[in-house]
């Protein structure tokens, strides 16, 4: 382990008060030394959170004045980061297999190039692994749904719901695209970060658990969004 910490932590809370408090006492008992700092953005109203009495890290509270999106707010929370790697979490993550940042580490080291690495997301109840992304087009849409798909067997974008960024990468592009709100800006950004020539990659041996939070198959407004986000990628995409 180096002898300076590493990451900085970024988790938004959207009024998930219990969620988040959870998430920040689960990183506070991974005990783990490369987390300097823990940023916490409340998108809505709220009181500061307590520092669990065993973190280590510092913990930084942000309490916007009107609600902002996905993408700017880890972008504003980047501006607190002063370490090499960025780390952008839900809050409705577990960590019930252990801690996956000393393997997501040791991997990205041996490779310089290496823009972004993400954990298998495990799915609850079913305990299955979440699968590889392809590229979010028409088409693949549409393969996704028809019998007998199989993913493709290395990711072209990392679910945003765990990312640990390599900062210079990070603030090279200009970190999310904030004209996305809430849907494909991980998508983007994984575009972005392979264009550029950096590479993403998922370990397969470092398991978190997902509480997915799938807003957009029952609430009218969020598939609206969901909607839009997705024009304006295939805008990106195709002109």
């Amino acid at each position: 382990m180096s002898s300076e910490p590493r990451i900085t932590v970024s988790v938004v809370s959207h009024g998930q008060r219990g969620m988040v408090a959870r998430v920040v006492e689960q990183l506070a008992d991974l005990n783990n030394a490369d987390i300097k700092t823990v940023v916490v953005t409340h998108n809505l109203t709220d009181e500061s959170l307590p520092k669990p009495p065993n973190a280590a890290f510092e913990l930084i509270q942000i309490h916007n004045p009107k609600p902002l999106g996905f993408a700017a707010n880890h972008n504003q929370a980047f501006k607190h980061c002063q370490t090499p790697w960025f780390a952008v979490l839900n809050p409705d993550l577990e960590f019930r297999f252990g801690d996956p940042f000393p393997m997501l580490l040791a991997d990205a080291c041996e490779s310089p190039q290496l823009g972004a690495i993400a954990p298998a997301l495990v799915q609850p109840g079913t305990m299955r692994i979440e699968p590889n992304r392809g590229v979010v087009t028409p088409i693949e849409l549409i393969r996704r749904r028809i019998p007998g798909y199989v993913a493709p067997p290395e990711p072209r974008w990392l679910v945003g719901a765990f990312l640990l960024i390599r900062s210079s990468a990070y603030q090279a592009l200009g970190g999310f695209d904030e004209r996305f709100r809430l849907y494909c800006e991980d998508v983007d950004l994984g575009l972005r970060l392979r264009e550029s020539g950096w590479a993403i990659r998922r370990v397969e041996s470092a398991w978190v658990l997902h509480q997915t939070q799938r807003h957009s198959h029952n609430k009218f407004q969020y598939s609206i969004m969901h909607i839009r986000s997705l024009l304006r990628l295939w805008r990106k995409l195709y002109f």
